[in-house]
């Protein structure tokens, strides 16, 4: 799907003169390495590289955390050291805007953004350990810290657009939020039967959270812009938007996911997939 919008928002613009270095950066997911290109194409995939970065390194991270406990404070910061490293080396050199400065690196990249990563990890071992934390209503305490932790960042923001532009704001963003706000609610999630629980565990809302990935890519850019011709008032367009992201998850992405996902098999002469592989240990 990512490929079919970007590819989608570069032809309707056209390949002029830079958009062919910059189509590739955008598929290649180079892109969310350069503070001169993360806006470009799908604007807010940006945030998929960050994911990428992830998903490439997990396999090692996970071999890491499994040896030492206390790697779980050791990586973010080695992970936060190398990217500060990188800003120091290429922001003397012009080279697209290759990790520039470490406002960029903190807010857009894994290096800045990678404890959010580890405090989900961390509450994957809580569940799966079986370790109950004390205490209650862990679903309304996350959304209550969440909220106030954007207020805060409304507060800090000072003479920028956006708080977590500011020093206090990226502590607040990257720390404070997924560790005190975001891992309670999705603990509580967990673990708790709530009203909040039952209203996400219904079936209207689990198609629109299937579809989101959908809806996240075309909220933004050249289908979001060519719609709005046609529903200028935000709540229909909103609307609009979530109901063509459903029909593109039901008609391409699924069935794209399922027609991989049997490729992946093992047949007679091949080598045993991953997945396969994973299926028959029960690993």
């Amino acid at each position: 799907m990512y490929f079919l919008v970007t590819t989608l928002t570069f032809l309707t613009y056209a390949f002029t003169k830079g958009n062919l270095l910059a189509y590739i950066f955008n598929i290649t997911f180079i892109r969310g390495y350069s503070d001169s290109y993360k806006f470009t194409g799908v604007g807010q995939g940006w945030s998929l590289t960050v994911e990428e970065t992830f998903y490439f390194l997990a396999p090692l991270l996970f071999m890491l955390l499994k040896r030492k406990k206390y790697n779980f404070i050791l990586l973010p910061a080695a992970l936060v050291l190398c990217g500060m490293m990188l800003v120091y080396l290429f922001r003397r050199i012009s080279f697209y805007g290759f990790m520039d400065s470490y406002s960029f690196m903190f807010y857009y990249t894994f290096f800045g953004r990678c404890f959010e990563f580890f405090v989900g990890i961390g509450l994957a071992v809580l569940f799966k350990k079986g370790i109950v934390l004390r205490g209650r209503h862990f679903t309304y305490l996350g959304i209550i810290v969440i909220a106030i932790c954007i207020y805060l960042l409304s507060v800090v923001k000072g003479d920028y657009d956006l708080g977590f532009k500011t020093n206090w704001g990226k502590v607040i963003n990257n720390l404070i939020l997924p560790l005190f706000g975001i891992s309670l609610f999705y603990y509580g999630l967990l673990t708790e039967k709530t009203l909040v629980s039952r209203l996400l565990g219904s079936k209207v809302f689990v198609l629109l959270g299937k579809s989101s990935y959908v809806f996240y890519l075309i909220h933004g850019g050249v289908i979001a812009t060519f719609l709005r011709r046609f529903f200028p008032a935000n709540i229909i367009l909103f609307l609009v938007l979530n109901l063509l992201a459903i029909i593109l998850f039901l008609l391409m992405e699924k069935p794209a996911n399922n027609y991989i996902r049997r490729k992946l098999t093992r047949r007679p002469g091949r080598p045993l997939s991953v997945l396969a592989y994973c299926k028959k240990t029960k690993q």
